[in-house]
C-alpha cells in the first residue's frame, strides 16, 4: 500500500525550514475557536507549496469556550480561503467534552457546505474508541488518528477506529526528528498516494474506499460487497480497484452465483424490503422493480420468490 510521510507544525516551529525536510506534506495549523489565526500559517504553508510538498490546514477546535460549532467553522473558513480545494482540510478534536460528537460534525458538515471539502478530523485513539462516530464516519469525514505508544520518535502499532472502515492518517510520535531540523516534531502516516491527498482536498475522498481494501481479505472484501458498502457497477470497481474479480468471484459463490448472466432468486423473508435485498445482491431497486414487474414497490411480502441477478 503506497503511504505519505509528513508533519504538522504550528508557532511553535516557527524556525522550521520546510524545504530542507524529506517529507511529503506538511499539514499547518491555521485556527483556533474565534479569533486566532497561527501568524506562521500562510508562511509555512506558501513554503511548503514552494518545495513542492502537498498541503493541509488545521482548525484547533475550542468547544469549551462556548464557541458555537458553526462560528467557528465560518472563522476557519474565512481565514483559510486562499488554502481550499488544494489542501486537507482538518479538525483537530482534544479540547473539552471529546464525547460531543455532534458538535464536530456540525463544524464538518458547516466547511463542507461553504467549500465542498470534506474535512478530516484529528483525534487520539481513546476518544476514537470511547464514543460512537458513526455518523461522522457514514458521512465520509476521514479520521486522522494520534498514537503514540513508547513515543520515542518510531511508529508502533497502528490505532484503532471503531466506526470508520479505514484510518486516513497516523500521527504516531510527538518526539519524532528529521535531518534540517533542531527540534521534537510531530510524525504522520498518509495511507495514500499522492493522488489519493490530492482527492481528500479536493473533496472526493469517498472514491478512496480502496485504500482499505488493499488490507483486507477476499472474504472480509466480499462480505462488505454483499452488505453494499462499495455499490454497484463502475463504483464498486472503482472502489476494489485490482482486486475487484476475485472481490466479485467469491461474492458470486457466497450468493450461489455461477456466472454473471445466470439468474438467481431469493425468497422475501418477514422485515426484508426492496432496498435491503437490492444492497444485499449488488442490484438497485428499480432492477428488481422490472425483473419481477412489481407494481408497487414498497409491498412485497413473506414468501415471495423474486429475482435477484
Amino acid at each position: 500500500m503506497a503511504t505519505l510521510k509528513g508533519i504538522d507544525i504550528s508557532h511553535h516551529q516557527n524556525r522550521i525550514n520546510i524545504a530542507k525536510l524529506d517529507v511529503d506534506f506538511v499539514i499547518s495549523k491555521a485556527t483556533e475557536g474565534v479569533g486566532y489565526t497561527d501568524d506562521c500559517c500562510d508562511k509555512f504553508y506558501q513554503a511548503a507549496k514552494k518545495a513542492g510538498k502537498k498541503l493541509g490546514v488545521y482548525h484547533y477546535a475550542r468547544p469549551d469556550l462556548g464557541n458555537s460549532a458553526t462560528a467557528e467553522a465560518d472563522y476557519f473558513i474565512k481565514e483559510t480561503k486562499g488554502y481550499h480545494k488544494e489542501s486537507v482540510l482538518v479538525l483537530d478534536w482534544e479540547e473539552g467534552d471529546l464525547g460531543n460528537v455532534a458538535w464536530a460534525k456540525a463544524w464538518l458538515d458547516r466547511v463542507y457546505e461553504k467549500t465542498g471539502v470534506k474535512p478530516m478530523i484529528y483525534m487520539s485513539e481513546s476518544p476514537a474508541n470511547s464514543y460512537d462516530w458513526s455518523s461522522v464516519a457514514k458521512a465520509d469525514y476521514g479520521i486522522w488518528v494520534a498514537k503514540y505508544g513508547s513515543n520515542n520518535g518510531q511508529a508502533g502499532n497502528k490505532p484503532s477506529a471503531k466506526n470508520w472502515s479505514f484510518i486516513a492518517m497516523w500521527q504516531y510520535t510527538s518526539k519524532g526528528s528529521l535531518s534540517g531540523y533542531n527540534g521534537n516534531l510531530d510524525l504522520n502516516i498518509f495511507y495514500g498516494d499522492k493522488t489519493a491527498w490530492d482527492k481528500y482536498a479536493g473533496g472526493s475522498p469517498s472514491t478512496l474506499t480502496s485504500s482499505s481494501s488493499t488490507e483486507k481479505s477476499i472474504d472480509e472484501l466480499a462480505q462488505e460487497v454483499i452488505a453494499g458498502k462499495y455499490g454497484n457497477g463502475d463504483a464498486r470497481k472503482k472502489a476494489l480497484g485490482d482486486k475487484y474479480d476475485k472481490v466479485q468471484a467469491r461474492v458470486n459463490e457466497i450468493l450461489g452465483t455461477t456466472s454473471s448472466t445466470s439468474k438467481q432468486y431469493y425468497t422475501v423473508k418477514s422485515g426484508d424490503n426492496l432496498t435491503k435485498i437490492a444492497k444485499q445482491y449488488g442490484t438497485t431497486v428499480n432492477q428488481l422493480v422490472a425483473w419481477n414487474n412489481i407494481k408497487n414497490k414498497n409491498l412485497i411480502y413473506a414468501g415471495q420468490k423474486l429475482r435477484v441477478k
